[in-house]
C-alpha cells in the first residue's frame, strides 16, 4: 500500500502522502486556479513557452558560467512537478505539466503543511 512505484522500499514522501492523503477542496482549488494562470497559453498543459514569461534563468550560476542553458535550467524546474506525478506513471516525463501532475506535486507538499491559510500564502507567494 506504501510503496506506489514498487521499487521494494518506501519513501519518506509515498509514506506521508500515504497516511495524509489528498489535499482538502479548499487547497486543490487554490492549486488548480495557481494552474489555470501558469498555462499562459491555455494549452492545458504547462510547457517551456509558459514558464519562460514568468521566470528567469540568466541569473542561474550555471547558465553564467556556460555550463548549462537557460532552457536546461527550467526543464529541471518543470521536472520537480513530473518527479512526484512520476513515483506512480514513470512514462509520463515529457517535460511539461499536465494538472494530474501539478496537483500530485501538491498534494505531497500540502502533506507537510498543517494549516489551510498558511498553503494559500504559500501558493499565493510562489506565484
Amino acid at each position: 500500500m506504501f510503496d506506489t512505484n514498487n521499487s521494494g522500499s518506501i519513501s519518506y514522501d509515498e509514506f506521508i502522502r500515504t497516511v495524509v492523503g489528498d489535499m482538502n477542496a479548499r487547497r486543490q482549488a487554490i492549486c488548480v486556479d495557481t494552474f489555470n494562470k501558469m498555462d499562459v497559453n491555455g494549452s492545458g498543459v504547462i510547457d517551456l513557452s509558459d514558464i519562460k514569461g514568468k521566470y528567469n534563468a540568466k541569473k542561474h550560476p550555471d547558465v553564467m558560467m556556460g555550463k548549462r542553458t537557460e532552457d536546461d535550467v527550467l526543464y529541471e524546474f518543470l521536472d520537480t512537478f513530473e518527479a512526484h506525478y512520476a513515483l506512480k506513471h514513470p512514462e509520463a516525463r515529457d517535460r511539461s505539466i499536465t494538472m494530474d501532475e501539478w496537483l500530485e506535486y501538491y498534494n505531497n507538499v500540502s502533506c507537510s503543511i498543517d494549516n489551510d491559510d498558511y498553503f494559500d500564502l504559500m501558493m499565493t507567494n510562489a506565484y
